[in-house]
């Protein structure tokens, strides 16, 4: 009994709801309290006014005529048969002459007074006599109020803790000795000692969030013993490894000197060889320095792809021998020869990585070089229309597989002043990211090349009729080494390499949600400098257009 007392009494979760009970209808009582207490009050105060009323109607003329007639014996029957009505606690009349007759007492507050005219009938006329002062006291009507709100606070009370109390018993029945349970339950829970499933104290076949949570964690401490026996053989298991390793330490020593000396011989092969790959380095930087930007970039990328295609290949080997030597190593059977064997070959695999890094390595840092070069150009005049005639046309000998229909909605005559490697970088990348990726599907692929100046602001719009791009990567189009074809060879650098260019010319690459040819339809603006006799042959072309 004492448990289920301290348990009662002590439950957070059964005292947060009683408490939440008890303010809720206490809130209730005042408010409706409050509203009968009104009512109350107003229904008394209009039982007065009926009285005041009664007065009016029965009693005016009779006082007016015994004040004509100044019968006091009269006058004073009258007020105190008034006085004894309910609530009336003080009357007085006051004649034309002065004279005055009362009855009761007054008081300064708590009262509801009102006063009458009094007038004798005499035929036609009204003759005014005097004033008849009636005042009605409100304390009666306050502590009958008070009286009722004591009864029905102290009533409410009593209802609203019996309540709780019960609400209470239910939580604690229904919810917190289940809680509790669990607690010593999980508190009790040791690995070491025998399983001993969780049960509740209620019908075993009510299929109730206790019976599903007792089965969930009786589930998961079942395959918590198992995990822990599998870490139990398992620390014994790497017990018997590192006893084996102690054995094997013995032997690894023999093969020290041995492999020391590989060691030395490997080196100065490795040696030899970055002496010959340095002399093929300087003989492909002499014979690509004057290279084009687009040629030297897919040249650095095969060039790349190679030695990284080599490195990977390698070190995926050197992965396999070194489980090789491992298994062979914790052989009891285990023969030098054997061990020999995978460190030669071990050996060669991190001269083909060596040789083949160094390799991507000095190519990368000669695309910087160029790239730098490119984008510090002096600004010159071209015509624009030519420009994307060649960039096209280095990229469709590119694609020879692909016959595309190019069209152009661009003044001939057009002559822009910008830095030229960097345009034809932005054209250069968006049509062959155009051809590798739009027109797989496509009989008749068209490409649109649309360009308008507006001041010194240049805009080209190039769209095609291809497959477009998907939701989820146009976000993503711009990122740099972002590509769906990476199997295929792609590095992602394109359209990067694109937005970097125009980001150095000051403007900007979208790709526009909409398209009128149902593709892709990329937007370029940046500005350009335009001599005077170009702005001149610029504007007569647009007014001819428009």
């Amino acid at each position: 009994m004492q448990t289920f007392t301290s348990q009662l009494i002590n439950s957070p979760i059964g005292f947060k709801l009683t408490l939440s009970i008890v303010i809720f209808s206490s809130l209730i009582t005042i408010l409706t309290t409050g509203f009968q207490l009104v009512s109350d009050y107003k229904g008394d105060v209009d039982r007065i006014e009926r009285q005041f009323n009664n007065i009016e109607k029965v009693n005016l003329d009779v006082l007016a005529a015994s004040i004509w007639v100044i019968d006091d014996r009269l006058i004073n029957t009258q007020i105190h048969g008034l006085i004894q009505l309910p609530d009336i606690t003080y009357i007085s009349i006051n004649d034309d002459s002065g004279q005055e007759w009362i009855a009761g007492e007054p008081s300064p507050e708590n009262t509801i007074e009102k006063s009458f005219e009094l007038s004798y009938s005499s035929g036609n006329d009204l003759i005014p006599v005097g004033t008849l002062l009636i005042q009605a006291d409100l304390k009666a009507v306050y502590d009958k109020l008070l009286d009722r709100i004591i009864i029905i606070l102290f009533s409410n009370a009593i209802k609203t803790f019996i309540v709780a109390g019960f609400i209470l018993f239910l939580i604690w029945y229904m919810v917190t000795r289940h809680l509790h349970r669990l607690s010593l339950y999980c508190q009790k829970i040791d690995l070491d000692s025998p399983f001993v499933p969780l049960n509740f104290d209620q019908n075993e076949n009510k299929d109730d969030e206790f019976h599903q949570v007792s089965h969930a964690i009786n589930t998961m401490q079942q395959q918590l013993r198992a995990s822990f026996a599998d870490i139990k053989r398992s620390k014994q298991e790497l017990l018997d490894a590192l006893t084996d390793r102690e054995r094997l330490l013995a032997l690894e020593t023999s093969y020290k000197e041995e492999l020391s000396s590989q060691v030395k011989e490997q080196t100065q092969e490795l040696e030899q060889s970055l002496l010959v790959l340095k002399r093929a380095q300087e003989v492909l930087v002499e014979q690509e320095k004057m290279a084009a930007l687009g040629g030297l970039v897919s040249g650095v990328a095969h060039e790349i792809n190679t030695p990284i295609g080599i490195c990977l290949t390698a070190a995926s080997s050197q992965l396999n021998h070194i489980d090789e030597l491992i298994k062979v190593i914790h052989s009891e059977n285990a023969t030098l020869e054997e061990i020999n064997t995978i460190l030669e070959e071990y050996q060669l695999s991190c001269e083909l990585i060596v040789n083949n890094i160094t390799r991507a390595s000095s190519l990368i840092q000669k695309f910087k070089t160029v790239a730098a070069q490119q984008s510090q150009e002096e600004k010159r005049s071209f015509n624009l229309q030519q420009e994307l005639i060649d960039s096209h046309e280095s990229i469709k000998a590119l694609f020879k597989g692909i016959d595309v229909d190019l069209q152009f909605e661009i003044d001939p005559m057009l002559s822009v002043k910008t830095n030229y490697n960097l345009l034809k970088q932005i054209t250069t990348n968006v049509l062959s990211n155009a051809y590798a990726h739009a027109f797989k599907q496509v009989s008749h692929p068209i490409i649109n090349i649309k360009a308008e100046l507006e001041g010194t602001q240049l805009n080209i719009w190039i769209q095609d009729n291809g497959s477009g791009i998907t939701e989820e990567n146009i976000t993503r189009i711009f990122e740099p080494f972002f590509t769906t074809s990476r199997n295929k060879g792609g590095t992602g650098l394109g359209l990067s390499a694109a937005f970097n260019a125009t980001t150095l010319l000051k403007g900007s690459i979208k790709l526009l949600p909409e398209c009128k040819l149902g593709g892709a339809c990329f937007h370029i603006d940046f500005p350009i400098e335009l001599s005077e006799d170009e702005e001149l042959d610029s504007d007569i072309f647009f007014e001819n257009l428009n």
